[in-house]
């Protein structure tokens, strides 16, 4: 008898007739599943892995700071530099930021080398690169020289290519920021405390081309600058008597991104309201509805934004070189991640900047003993509505040291001070 039927099958063996439509639907529906739950936690693990990134970022910043003040026995000044000439280009206006300072301690020699050596003065387009030619150009009615002064020009100016480097270190994974028409982008910035008076000026005036002391100003600056970096003023570690564990030394920002964040787009008080109104009113921004009610964390379209900066470039971090507060410094007034102001209607102008990162629910910051930790968005900020620390704010103000008066601005305010005396400043909210 054969084994095989007619239809050439084995005997007694079943046809194949393949998956059901139900089956198939099922397979797919449990391979969703799948998905839906692993893609939270991949995008989770890889955003906790640019983190430890951007920790070990900051870590090295806060440990090139002490490796300058061992070799200087003093911190690098925020808004340092070169003076005394009226012609734009010869020297940078004492405005540069720390960083360009730490430069050799952040395995950055070469780069401080460029810096630091006199160039032929090409045109240099950041779009495209170098047009190898030596030129002569107006700007503001002076003549540029034809030769970069050692240690670079102004900051702003944008045909100058150090200053559109980024220095190994200073970037942050989480943000995307890049190229054009930022010039070096800079994701960390120095604390200033809790004061906006004098943030862009420290004690000394511009004469003639060349800054020199100022009495009313010296005045200003020690009683808003209370963090441990004093524009244009020596600071040592010796200043900061309330403890390096409880004092902020370094923090993170974003970087503008051209949307409308109002963490890093500035709106400039004195277009609408009087300048001075935001050193006593911080949450001036807010209070005045210029934040889009849908999206909290943008403004609105009629805003009053900055409009006389230099150039385009006037925006948080687009400046890795530049000490002014919009580009590498911030304040610890409003808490983490809210919105930044400026006084003035100019990119050199103090205001109310708070840190700010791409990470979720919080910013990293390093202390001045170098650690470094996650502090969330809800951390005690105190009274938002309460006035700075500045020359009339406070009774005490100009009777007594004004950097023990308490800060207004709660355990936030406290880290920013470097001799306030608060106890228990370091109890602050982390994530580890």
């Amino acid at each position: 008898m054969s084994l095989v039927n007619h239809r050439g099958h084995f005997a007694g063996q079943k046809s194949w007739t393949g998956f059901t439509m139900i089956e198939i639907l099922a397979v797919v529906a449990i391979i969703g599943v799948l998905v839906g739950l692993l893609l939270p936690a991949i995008q989770a693990s890889r955003e906790g892995a640019r983190r430890m990134s951007c920790s070990s970022n900051l870590s090295q910043v806060g440990l090139a700071v002490v490796g300058y003040h061992h070799a200087f026995d003093q911190f690098p000044v925020q808004l340092s530099g070169t003076d005394g000439s009226l012609i734009a280009g010869q020297d940078n206006d004492r405005r540069l930021s720390i960083f360009v300072a730490l430069l050799p301690f952040m395995d950055n020699t070469s780069l401080a080398d460029q810096i630091g050596h006199a160039h032929p003065k090409v045109l240099y387009d950041p779009t495209g690169g170098y047009i190898d030619q030596q030129f002569s150009m107006q700007q503001n009615s002076e003549t540029v020289a034809e030769t970069w002064p050692a240690g670079g020009p102004e900051t702003f100016q944008s045909q100058y290519r150090w200053w559109h480097v980024e220095p190994l270190g200073l970037r942050c994974p989480s943000d995307p920021g890049m190229g054009h028409p930022s010039m070096g982008r800079c994701n960390y910035a120095i604390c200033l405390g809790d004061g906006v008076v004098a943030s862009s000026t420290g004690p000394l005036k511009e004469v003639e081309g060349t800054f020199v002391f100022d009495p009313q100003r010296a005045l200003e600056t020690e009683i808003a600058m209370r963090g441990v970096f004093v524009p244009r003023r020596v600071t040592k570690f010796a200043d900061v008597t309330d403890g390096l564990s409880q004092t902020i030394l370094l923090g993170e920002i974003c970087t503008d991104l051209g949307d409308g964040d109002n963490r890093t787009a500035p709106v400039a008080v004195s277009l609408t309201q009087t300048a001075k109104l935001l050193r006593d009113v911080p949450l001036l921004a807010s209070k005045l509805n210029w934040r889009d009610a849908d999206r909290p964390q943008f403004w609105k379209s009629g805003a009053p934004f900055l409009t006389a900066g230099e150039s385009s470039s006037s925006k948080r971090g687009h400046r890795w070189a530049d000490g002014m507060p919009l580009f590498t410094g911030f304040n610890t007034i409003l808490p983490p991640n809210r919105e930044i102001a400026l006084a003035l209607d100019q990119e050199d102008s103090d205001g109310v900047l708070p840190p700010s990162s791409r990470h979720q629910g919080g910013v990293q910051i390093c202390m001045a003993d170098g650690a470094v930790s996650f502090v969330t968005d809800s951390i005690d900020a105190g009274n938002s509505s309460q006035p700075t620390v500045h020359a009339g704010s406070h009774p005490e103000a100009e009777s007594k040291d004004a950097a023990t008066i308490p800060s207004p601005y709660g355990v936030w305010g406290a880290l920013g001070t470097r001799a306030s005396s608060e106890v228990g400043a370091g109890d602050f909210e982390v994530i580890d």
